[in-house]
């Protein structure tokens, strides 16, 4: 078992990053430049397309953490710009997927590019073996089996 005190700083530093002003100062360095209709809101929605690809209103935002009205609004604004494109599911005909267009894949991939950008600074000073223990860290808590 791991030191508790170790593991108590641990939890004090993901509360941290957790605070919505730290998601908030992330978000804005992945947004800078983004185009008309992509916002702190409908970032969540652009990025999870991008990495989950389609799914419906309730996929998306069980996996975002947003509630399903919050992913339809959103949607309709990546829509309404060109970003998002609704289909109806194969799987269930009552139900319509949510996708990204080219333009919004390439959006997307802008601002995931922007937020790289910005974590490379913040990580700039750390040795290179540091940085991929932080890497390795995030990764070990985010694919923990019994999370």
């Amino acid at each position: 078992m791991a030191d508790m005190d170790l593991a108590r700083d641990l939890e004090q530093a993901l509360g941290q990053f957790l605070l919505r002003r730290n998601r908030a100062a992330l978000y804005d360095a992945a947004l800078d430049d983004a185009p008309d209709g992509v916002d702190r809101r409908t970032y969540s929605v652009l990025s999870g397309l991008a990495r989950l690809g389609p799914q419906t209103s309730a996929q998306l935002a069980e996996e975002v953490g947003i509630d399903r009205s919050g992913a339809s609004r959103y949607a309709d604004r990546l829509e309404k710009v060109g970003l998002l494109e609704r289909s109806p599911d194969p799987r269930d005909r009552r139900a319509t997927l949510l996708s990204l267009t080219p333009a919004g894949k390439e959006t997307a991939a802008q601002v995931h590019e922007n937020l790289a950008r910005h974590l490379d600074s913040l990580i700039a000073d750390l040795p290179e073996d540091r940085a991929q223990a932080l890497i390795d860290g995030l990764r070990m808590l985010t694919d923990a089996p019994d999370r």
